[in-house]
Formats: C-alpha cells, sequence, structure tokens
C-alpha cells in the first residue's frame, strides 16, 4: 500500500498509552525469613508458597489464611505480595543426630552436605559442614563452627541479601536483627509498591504500633491481631486503646486469644480485600481458620470502646464483628475512598498523556468534567455513592489569570454522598385484636 502515499497522507495517533493503575486487591505478608534473597516475591496460589516456604513458618500459615477464603462471603486475593525483612546473622544446631545420614545447610542456592559416619557427633557433623563450605566459599559470607555442635553463618556487610536454609535434621535460628520492622516495609516499598494491605508477622505491640504510624502515612491499610488479655478491659495499655487515641484509623485490629497462631486478621483480609470496593462492608464476614472467641457483654463493650474488631458466635454463627478501624471509621469506607482517589487522578491523567492537549477553555475542562463523571458512575455502580451526585466545573473565566497562566485548571467541585451500609435495623410491631 506504500505506492498511495504520495495521493493519500495518514498520520496517526496513538492515544491508548496505558498507565499503571494502582490495585486494592493484593495484600503483602511482611516476615522475618532467610528463605529468599530477594526483598519481594509474588506468589498465585498457596502451593507456591510451600515451595519457598515450610508448612510450619509463620509466612506460611499467613499466607494459607489469605488463600484459604474460598466458599466464604468474599473474594479470594488473585495474588500476595511477601516481603523479607532483613536478617543478617543465623546460629545453627544439629536437630537430630543420626548415623550415616545427610546434613544440609543450602546458602545462596548452593548446597553444602555433609554424611554422617557410624557413630555420628553433632560436633562432627558441624565441622563436617564447615569443612564442605571452606571447600566452595561465598564471597561475603561467614561459615563458623563452635566446636560444641553448633555454628554461625552470617553476612560480613550488614545488609546484603542473602539467603539460608537446611535440611529438617538441621535447625537455624535467627540473630535478632537490627533492621526495624519499619525499615523493612520501606526497603519492600522500594522494590515491590503493588500492594494495598499490610499483614506483619510480628504481635508485639510497640512493634505493630510503629507499623501503624508508618502506615497512617500511606494510602493503604494494615491489619493486625492480639492476643493481649488487656484489651477486653477497660485497660489502656493495650495497643489498640494506644492506636485508637491517636485515631490511627489506617489500621484495623482483631482480638483474639488464639491470634498468635491464627492471624485473624489475614483472613479477613484474604476474604475482603479482593471484592470491589464500595460493594462490601467488612463486618459480619466468616472466616476459614479462625477460632471464635467466648467474650462477656462487658468485654464486648471494653472492646468496642477502644475500636477491636473481634471474631464470636452470633446467631449460631461465627462471625468477625465492627468491621472498623482504630479511630471509629469503617474499614470499607476508608478502602473505597482510597479507590475513588486513585481512579480519579488516573482516569484524568490518561486523558493528559492521551491527548495533544486539552485547552484551557470551557470544552477543555468539560473534557476532565467528563472524566470525573465517567469515575463517579462507575463509583456509583460498585455501591461506593448513591445517586444524586453531582460535578461543579469552573468556567474558565472564573480561573483566577495567574492559574490560567500556570495552566491550572482552577477547583472541580465533586458531591456524593456515601452508600454505607445497613448494620442494624430497628423495628416498631404494633399488635391489636
Amino acid at each position: 500500500m506504500s505506492d498511495l502515499n504520495d495521493v493519500v497522507r495518514v498520520v496517526i495517533f496513538d492515544q491508548s498509552t496505558a498507565i499503571a493503575t494502582a490495585s486494592f486487591q493484593i495484600p503483602l505478608i511482611l516476615a522475618q525469613f532467610t528463605d529468599f534473597s530477594e526483598r519481594t516475591r509474588t506468589y498465585t496460589s498457596i502451593a507456591q508458597v510451600g515451595e519457598d516456604f515450610a508448612s510450619t513458618s509463620n509466612t506460611y500459615k499467613i499466607a494459607s489464611k489469605l488463600f484459604g477464603q474460598s466458599g466464604v462471603l468474599g473474594a479470594v486475593p488473585p495474588s500476595i505480595v511477601i516481603g523479607r525483612r532483613q536478617v543478617d546473622e543465623v546460629d545453627g544446631s544439629i536437630a537430630t543426630v543420626a548415623n550415616n545420614t545427610a546434613y544440609t545447610v543450602t546458602i545462596n542456592d548452593t548446597a553444602f552436605t555433609f554424611t554422617s559416619d557410624g557413630t555420628a557427633l553433632a560436633a562432627e557433623i558441624v565441622a563436617g559442614l564447615k569443612a564442605a563450605f571452606d571447600a566452595a566459599p561465598i564471597t561475603g559470607i561467614t561459615f563458623t563452627d563452635n566446636l560444641d555442635g553448633t555454628f554461625s553463618v552470617a553476612v560480613v556487610t550488614p545488609g546484603t541479601a542473602w539467603s539460608i536454609t537446611s535440611s529438617v535434621n538441621v535447625t537455624l535460628a535467627h540473630v535478632a536483627p537490627t533492621e526495624t520492622w519499619v525499615e523493612a516495609l520501606e526497603a519492600v516499598e522500594q522494590e515491590n509498591d503493588s500492594w494495598y494491605a499490610l499483614v506483619a508477622e510480628t504481635q508485639v505491640a510497640a512493634e505493630q504500633e510503629a507499623l501503624s504510624d508508618a502506615i497512617q502515612a500511606r494510602e493503604k491499610i494494615y491489619g493486625l491481631s492480639s492476643a493481649d488479655t488487656v484489651a477486653p478491659t477497660t485497660g489502656t495499655t493495650d495497643v489498640g486503646y494506644i492506636l485508637d487515641a491517636k485515631n490511627n484509623n489506617r489500621t484495623f485490629g482483631v482480638y483474639l486469644p488464639t491470634a498468635a497462631t491464627e492471624y485473624p486478621e489475614a483472613a479477613w483480609i484474604g476474604s475482603q480485600l479482593a471484592v470491589t470496593p464500595g460493594s462490601n462492608t467488612w463486618n459480619f464476614k466468616r472466616a476459614n481458620g479462625v477460632t471464635r472467641s467466648a467474650l462477656t457483654n462487658t468485654q464486648i463493650t471494653n472492646l468496642k470502646n477502644k475500636n477491636w474488631n473481634y471474631y464470636t458466635a452470633k446467631g449460631g454463627v461465627d462471625i468477625f464483628m465492627n468491621g472498623v478501624t482504630f479511630g471509629g471509621s469503617f474499614t470499607d469506607i476508608v478502602v473505597g475512598k482510597d479507590w475513588l482517589k486513585a481512579r480519579l487522578q488516573e482516569a484524568i491523567y490518561f486523558r493528559l498523556i492521551n491527548t495533544l492537549k486539552i485547552p484551557m477553555t470551557n470544552p477543555g475542562l468539560l473534557i476532565v468534567e467528563n472524566e470525573i463523571r465517567s469515575v463517579l458512575a462507575q463509583a456509583e455502580a460498585n455501591g461506593l455513592i448513591d445517586r444524586g451526585w453531582s460535578v461543579q466545573t469552573p468556567d474558565v473565566l472564573s480561573i483566577p489569570a495567574n492559574l490560567r497562566a500556570a495552566r491550572a485548571a482552577g477547583v472541580f467541585v465533586i458531591r456524593a454522598r456515601l452508600q454505607g451500609a445497613i448494620h442494624s435495623v430497628d423495628l416498631e410491631v404494633y399488635l391489636s385484636v
């Protein structure tokens, strides 16, 4: 067709350049481990998680709750991100001393193996593992035989990315990290910021408070849980009281006596995060793998006063109750507002980069208004806002001249009513004969 170029000249402008859109369906597990060296990995199934983590690890337990909520009212996340808190040193020991048995320590994907003889001793096995490492050492890693049947492996330079795992007959224990949980969160964000909801391995109140403060400065949410016996009392030392007093409304908490092993916040996130924002309330939701609490009316009142959530039997059904963040905001509203802001920004930016120019005229302002209306219509369809919303677009001549000169389009005013959700119903019944 090139022979027609001199007759009909065609210039095609590509106005379909895609932009990155914020996802509100992906949770992050922040945990302390040495199973891989990257800061983050993304998984789409619990089977994939099982390839990297033992089923007994906290990381696997949290992931199983996130992926394990099929069959309850909600949706399973399409993927999860697992982020690593840096560990610079591990202590090792021989879990089971056995004759004629292979023992393996794998560092940066390189396996170092020693097979015990017929009179096995722990010190002999460690010496054999040390000799295997010395035969092909890894730069930047030290392997120390403590000469008592134990050993230590560490990075020479703190903060160096590395990994270490072992066969089941070798026990590895983390030496306390110097990196804080917030520093780990920041490092994870640098590598992967596609997630929206945080679940952290730690249940130490001070560490949870620090993470909550960090999330409060981000357009994300954080779910935590606690078995602190002060929570269902009038006491003021539990993390829920502290965060509620701070109005940390981007964090929700679940009180559960079995929180340390069940991570109920992960189950709740696993069932509700992937639901379209605006179409759900987090209240009254069931979960798989969470043990209900037996709570007195007084304990429930105390928990509500601090804006704790809890998992209990109501009408014969085990459900999460309240659906609120600390400070008293409803979790679904926090998510919905974040969704609305992100989609408005994305829609207008998409139009800006896919148009030669949007003129500083009333027709040009109408182009922006149409993008806003498109997002609001979707918000209404999702159930986030009610019908009757409006958009007030400035007249171009009402925009101050200095703003027009700076190519700032003035202020578009949006008015809308959040749909909310019904959490209780009052009935008045009058009977007569």
